[in-house]
């Protein structure tokens, strides 16, 4: 990680990550059954990740970013929501920009995006038998820098440090729906709780479902 750097992500950086979150999640099975109409999906997720970034970065930065040194460039970023999750008030609303995604979109998608969203997290809730841990999403690096171990050590430093503070909630998921994810965590001492197919409208797609107990974390 000589070369790299995390730290938390700035406003004015929020449209570039979403970007990155775009590009590496296009055809994510999970993503795209939000949308009927294909030829927008990228338009419709770029909305969904800057939605998502403005929201859980308001009152305080949980999503981190991986720069390059040299250069500035934003190369890879993951979000960690704590266990209360994230207060929503009126005025993050006013930002996101809620009447323009229902004009290009529709009311239909933006209610199939709110379901899917409550779908996952009550199946990752009945997974862990629990509603209150850390939730990691939003993981991705640029596929020209996969397989350095860049993302691997930007996720245990950032982990290592959390636990590190000794919080009262001591608990991490995740889902997942690649098998080569379920590796990367696997490593780290992440344990697979469940999978199959969830099956939402018409769409259908194999998940995973993950967890972290801190006792159970690995730097190796």
């Amino acid at each position: 990680m000589d070369n790299y750097i995390v730290e938390p992500l700035q406003h004015s950086e929020i449209e570039e990550t979403a970007s990155l979150l775009v590009d590496a999640f296009e055809t994510n099975p999970a993503y795209s059954a939000i949308f009927k109409n294909k030829a927008r999906v990228r338009d419709g997720l770029l909305w969904v990740f800057r939605t998502n970034l403005i929201i859980n970065n308001y009152d305080q930065p949980l999503t981190k970013i991986i720069k390059e040194k040299e250069t500035g460039e934003i190369i890879g970023t993951f979000t960690l929501v704590p266990p209360k999750g994230v207060k929503r008030n009126l005025s993050v609303y006013q930002k996101i920009g809620i009447p323009r995604f229902l004009a290009q979109f529709g009311l239909n998608t933006f209610v199939r995006m709110l379901r899917l969203d409550s779908i996952n997290h009550k199946i990752l809730n009945d997974s862990l038998k629990n509603s209150e841990y850390y939730y990691l999403s939003m993981v991705a690096l640029k596929e020209e820098y996969r397989g350095r171990g860049i993302g691997s050590s930007a996720l245990k430093y950032t982990l290592s440090e959390l636990i590190k503070s000794n919080p009262d909630c001591r608990l991490m998921g995740l889902t997942t729906q690649l098998s080569e994810n379920v590796t990367f965590y696997s490593r780290m001492g992440f344990e697979t709780l469940d999978e199959g197919y969830i099956t939402f409208k018409e769409s259908k797609y194999y998940n995973y479902n993950m967890k972290l107990e801190f006792s159970k974390f690995t730097l190796n």
